[in-house]
């Protein structure tokens, strides 16, 4: 049988200690979420759409609606609002069904460049791994990793993986990899960076293949 102690370790270690609870933040909308719109009773309306790379959904009946950083209930709270002109009492329920916070971007000379579910504790070669790994034309010397910062600005970091692949480093110590974060874009060039600010020059003058619309629209609309 379980004892107090052991009861209270157990409540302290999920959040909720002596009787005061720990609410997590709800999620908040981004790029890539799958949402679904239902109707309980203008069914008609029922929709499901997918957060643009402009962090926008589009909507029948109603115009686009910007959702980057808003909560499901928030969203549910102004879809109402905005059905309700049209529409006598709208009763709507807002649900997440895909969840595409959770991914990384790897891009450039990697032989399947696209999103990818970050895994726990992804380092930057797992990322690369994942896209297939790195292509012939690779230059590994200039990784470039560009990463939300607080206040929706973007920072670029280039990385020197060259050393760990020759060194077939086996685990973190010593070593200039480091961990993705969800939403990273990372950028394998074909050649030599010598500047990060001329990297991100070239980006917004179209260095950048136009499959890559995300990287362009993430810097853009930031």
């Amino acid at each position: 049988m379980t004892s107090a102690r052991e009861a209270a370790a157990v409540f302290r270690t999920a959040g909720v200690s002596q009787g005061r609870s720990t609410v997590a933040p709800e999620y908040r909308l981004g790029f890539g979420d799958v949402i679904e719109f239902r109707f309980f009773i203008n069914n008609e309306f029922d929709e499901t759409v997918k957060v643009r790379p402009d962090g926008r959904i589009s909507l029948m009946g109603i115009q686009d609606l910007y959702v980057d950083g808003m909560t499901p209930s928030q969203l549910d709270s102004i879809a109402t609002q905005a059905y309700g002109v049209f529409v006598k009492d709208p009763n709507i329920t807002v649900i997440v069904r895909e969840f595409g916070g959770n991914q990384i971007y790897v891009l450039g000379e990697v032989t399947a460049p696209g999103g990818y579910e970050i895994q726990r504790r992804m380092t930057l070669l797992q990322a690369i791994a994942s896209a297939g790994g790195p292509t012939h034309l690779a230059q590994l010397g200039s990784v470039v990793v560009l990463r939300h910062k607080p206040g929706k600005e973007v920072e670029a970091v280039k990385i020197n993986l060259s050393k760990n692949i020759k060194a077939k480093m086996p685990d973190m110590a010593g070593s200039n990899d480091i961990y993705v974060q969800p939403q990273d874009i990372v950028f394998v060039p074909k050649t030599f960076i010598g500047s990060v600010t001329t990297f991100m020059k070239q980006v917004y003058d179209g260095f950048l293949p136009p499959v890559d619309l995300y990287l362009r629209a993430l810097l853009y609309y930031n």
